[in-house]
């Protein structure tokens, strides 16, 4: 690391720190000022003459040892979502940019099998990721009665077997109309669904931390439900002793679930206040994301990661969620390329990855730095993040020195 890289670090952690509304310890993640903590103390030997730095170092201990006194705990932030591990590794970005149209189907050919992938009839981005981790969440707690299930219970024993129950699903004997509003009729329907969930508008807020209104919510579920993708899915299936992951290659077009809604609550001006949502995984790619999610293939992240910048939420699901590396290398045309970012200049793509991505994860401490390398294929990226307990060290051994 160099000096430069150690103030900007300092620079961004304190800003952050100095925006939070007093009394401070009420405002913060728990987890994430730990985490900065951490960071800020890692970078003391570029800073140790710093006044500042040491102004932020003591108050930043002060407010652990506060939260260490009393127990108290960040009521924003009490829960996280799963992320289902496949979706996160093969699911491409899509979005519309200013005169940049896109002709679905859209194809990528995949880097580790070099087949064509396709996604049809719309635009993929962090908030339908953001959906389907929360409709992740809802089937695991609704699978085990309110809890996480503690032993796997997958859906597939192979990959004959996903291959079956495909052809099965060919033939569909029911259309969710659109808008998919519904009657006692179409209820059932979803009931007798194997794998399905049901929820409300004010239990999705929660569980994005999110203010949508019942319309927002309703299009973005409607939005996300569209989409179909024909790709190679990462399965995980247990193979002897051990489960690991297996490519399919779907043969077919699918989305990931239906759903539909019932509205619940309406204004005097008709305006639909609330509604009450079911969502059935009787797709093959509704299916197979529901069986790595039951055969535990999944990670966690905190409700505040939706809050992030589009480019570092995708860069997280692209490179980090699914891997606990402490570096990773990535070279300058592989992000461009997973980011879905099309600048052709040079200095203006490097520029939007470090803004946009890499130094609102150090704030959120999801990634501890990064540094700036020319290798053989251009401009690299080394990604560095610390081990947890490499970061419980750093947080104790501060705490010893104030």
């Amino acid at each position: 690391m160099t000096q430069q890289e150690a103030v900007e670090i300092f620079e961004s952690i304190k800003t952050a720190y100095d925006t939070l509304k007093e009394p401070k310890y009420k405002f913060i993640n728990n987890e994430i000022f730990r985490y900065q903590y951490a960071q800020i103390l890692s970078i003391s030997v570029y800073l140790k003459d710093n006044q500042d730095y040491k102004n932020l170092v003591n108050g930043m201990a002060q407010i652990i040892k506060k939260i260490n006194r009393t127990m108290i705990n960040n009521e924003k932030n009490d829960w996280r979502n799963v992320s289902e591990r496949g979706m996160n590794k093969v699911i491409m970005p899509v979005t519309k940019k200013r005169d940049q149209p896109v002709s679905f189907p859209l194809q990528w050919v995949d880097e580790k099998t070099n087949e064509t992938c396709f996604i049809n009839n719309g635009f993929w981005g962090v908030k339908n990721f953001m959906v389907m981790d929360v409709l992740g969440y809802f089937l695991l707690l609704k699978k085990g009665e309110n809890l996480l299930p503690q032993e796997p219970l997958p859906i597939f024993s192979d990959l004959d077997s996903i291959t079956r129950r495909e052809k099965e699903l060919d033939k569909p004997n029911y259309i969710i109309k659109y808008p998919p509003a519904m009657n006692e009729q179409d209820v059932d329907y979803f009931k007798k669904m194997k794998y399905y969930v049901h929820f409300t508008d004010d239990v999705f807020r929660k569980f994005t931390s999110s203010t949508m209104s019942s319309n927002d919510i309703l299009n973005l579920l409607q939005e996300t439900s569209r989409v179909e993708f024909k790709i190679v899915y990462p399965v995980r299936l247990q193979t002897g002793e051990k489960a690991k992951s297996k490519n399919y290659f779907m043969n077919l077009f699918s989305r990931f679930f239906e759903f539909g809604y019932i509205d619940k609550e309406t204004r005097s001006d008709g305006i639909i206040q609330s509604r009450e949502y079911y969502v059935g995984f009787n797709t093959i790619l509704g299916e197979i994301f529901a069986h790595n999610l039951l055969s535990k293939n999944y990670d966690w992240v905190e409700p505040s990661f939706y809050t992030l910048p589009y480019s570092a939420q995708i860069f997280y699901r692209r490179f980090l969620i699914h891997n606990n590396y402490l570096r990773t290398q990535l070279n300058l045309e592989t992000i461009a390329e997973k980011l879905n970012l099309t600048d052709k200049n040079t200095s203006n793509l490097i520029k939007t990855i470090e803004q946009s991505a890499l130094k609102p994860l150090i704030e959120q401490g999801l990634i501890h730095s990064y540094e700036k390398e020319e290798g053989l294929h251009g401009l690299k990226f080394i990604i560095k993040r610390l081990k947890r307990n490499q970061l419980n060290y750093e947080i104790n051994r501060g705490m010893e020195g104030q």
